[in-house]
């Protein structure tokens, strides 16, 4: 009987769907909370094959930060490219503290999701947290350029800001009072941005 012949990028794409898999599944539930195990019947895969394609946990958990940041860039921050100033920080600001992001844990952003286990990880898991986080600032400054930027004091606070309005927000049981927390951080963070009040109707 001849030998089964695989196309020749079956194992990249294999290993691909193993770092989807990671990443959803770590964003929802966190990095502790995710045993190889789950990750690979996820992917639709059985668990003795993760070796050949990554050396452990922590290796695999490195990269699925890195994919878990794409892909929450690409879900979060699609439509934002032509928007610059104050329209693109509104804009940024409400979709980052609404409730459909704070309902969203497993495509939503990685950093209120992923800040607690960082003190944990290991450090080449830290760099690729760090990085994600410092591209977030870069890219609010790279939008936000012109004689009213905000500083970047103000970027980073309200970065800091957002992260703990959707942590705190996704922490409590009381949905007036979760709600509560995204309206006040994000009255917050358009004031540390010189936003002024839009009116209408509030946000939850």
């Amino acid at each position: 009987m001849p030998p089964v012949r695989y196309p020749p990028d079956r194992k990249s794409k294999t290993r691909e769907r193993i770092l989807d898999a990671a990443a959803n599944l770590i964003r929802r539930q966190g990095i502790e909370e995710t045993g190889v195990d789950e990750v690979m019947k996820a992917a639709g895969l059985t668990a003795g094959g993760f070796y050949s394609h990554f050396r452990s946990k922590d290796a695999l958990v490195t990269d699925a930060v890195d994919r878990a940041g794409q892909m929450s860039f690409r879900q979060w921050f699609a439509g934002l490219d032509e928007l610059y100033g104050r329209e693109f920080a509104r804009e940024l600001v409400d979709r980052y503290l609404s409730s459909e992001h704070r309902e969203d844990r497993e495509h939503g952003c990685i950093l209120p999701t992923l800040g607690s286990d960082m003190a944990r990880a290991r450090k080449p898991t830290r760099q690729r947290f760090e990085r994600r986080l410092a591209g977030l600032l870069e890219l609010i400054e790279a939008h936000t350029q012109g004689a009213s930027a905000p500083a970047r004091e103000a970027i980073v606070a309200t970065v800091a800001l957002s992260i703990g309005g959707v942590v705190l927000s996704r922490a409590v049981n009381d949905r007036a009072f979760s709600d509560e927390i995204l309206r006040a951080s994000r009255s917050g963070a358009h004031s540390l941005l010189g936003l002024t009040p839009r009116r209408g109707r509030r946000r939850p």
